[in-house]
């Protein structure tokens, strides 16, 4: 029986291939296929210096990228943490949550063949609809928060790049001129490819070059930037209830992904120095949620 049922099944495919003209197209793997884990394959992680540039070696190996070039980190420290989340590997090699390896991966083969300008243009695109330049007037005691606590940090974005950004009603920022997006586009080319990865990274996480750039200004921690981030959902929250485990996974991934970008950026652009931790504010911000 079993047998006739794949006779039809294969019988039934040729016909729809010839009627469609499908015999050229790659067969697409199921879910299921596309899952897989590679064994570790390695027992010790370390690092190697050459001049001023640190590579990462699995055993006596050195670590390579995706398109098979050798991955060269020029600060010890950021090399040093891209060898540690290789060595927290268990029995399977996990990729998805070593977001530096993947950054150093990104800035070293550029996939997408990408000039620092059109990355610096997928930066600005964030910028036109930012989080914090939509200030909804549907809930009075939701407008007075978000003025409270997006205003400080639009303000000192604008004293950053001597811009006059406002926030605005639309979905757009309306006060976004040619000349403002020219200073923004002027300042983050200056910091260089592979630190515009790293930018890019943070801004898809947040939705925000304005909470980004003060972030990376240390006007407000990681923390706090992703708390900011999603200020109505959390005044949602609080008024409706939660669903805690999933909110709270959800804010601890972003919290791992900005953390990393903010570390590649700051470990990129000072390869000879160690980040300053920024104090947390995050309890107070979450108490005034609940006043």
């Amino acid at each position: 029986m079993f047998q006739i049922v794949h006779c039809l099944k294969f019988i039934a495919r040729n016909q729809i291939q010839t009627k469609f003209k499908l015999h050229n197209i790659t067969k697409i793997p199921s879910l299921a296929q596309r899952s897989y884990a590679i064994n570790k394959f390695y027992k010790t992680t370390s690092i190697i210096e050459n001049s001023d540039s640190y590579g990462v070696l699995l055993d006596n190996s050195k670590l390579k990228t995706p398109l098979g070039k050798e991955l060269i980190i020029n600060n010890k420290a950021l090399a040093l943490a891209v060898a540690e989340e290789w060595d927290m590997q268990k029995e399977h090699i996990k990729t998805d949550p070593m977001h530096l390896t993947k950054l150093c991966f990104l800035a070293v083969d550029n996939p997408s063949d990408l000039s620092e300008h059109e990355v610096v243009q997928q930066i600005l695109s964030y910028l036109e609809t930012d989080t914090v330049f939509y200030i909804s007037d549907t809930d009075n005691e939701l407008e007075k928060l978000l003025m409270e606590k997006w205003m400080p940090l639009i303000q000192k974005f604008n004293g950053y790049f001597d811009t006059n950004l406002k926030p605005s009603k639309g979905i757009s920022v309306e006060s976004l001129d040619a000349h403002t997006k020219a200073l923004v586009e002027k300042y983050f080319l200056s910091l260089g490819f592979p630190a515009l990865h790293g930018v890019l990274h943070a801004v898809e996480t947040l939705k925000s070059l304005v909470l980004t750039t003060c972030c990376l200004h240390q006007d407000i921690s990681v923390k706090d930037a992703v708390l900011l981030s999603k200020m109505e959902e959390e005044y949602q929250c609080m008024k409706w209830g939660r669903v805690d485990w999933i909110k709270d996974y959800i804010d601890n991934d972003s919290v791992i992904r900005l953390s990393a970008a903010m570390l590649f950026i700051y470990y990129t652009l000072n390869p000879k120095y160690k980040p300053l931790a920024k104090q947390d504010n995050h309890t107070q911000i979450q108490q005034s949620l609940k006043q």
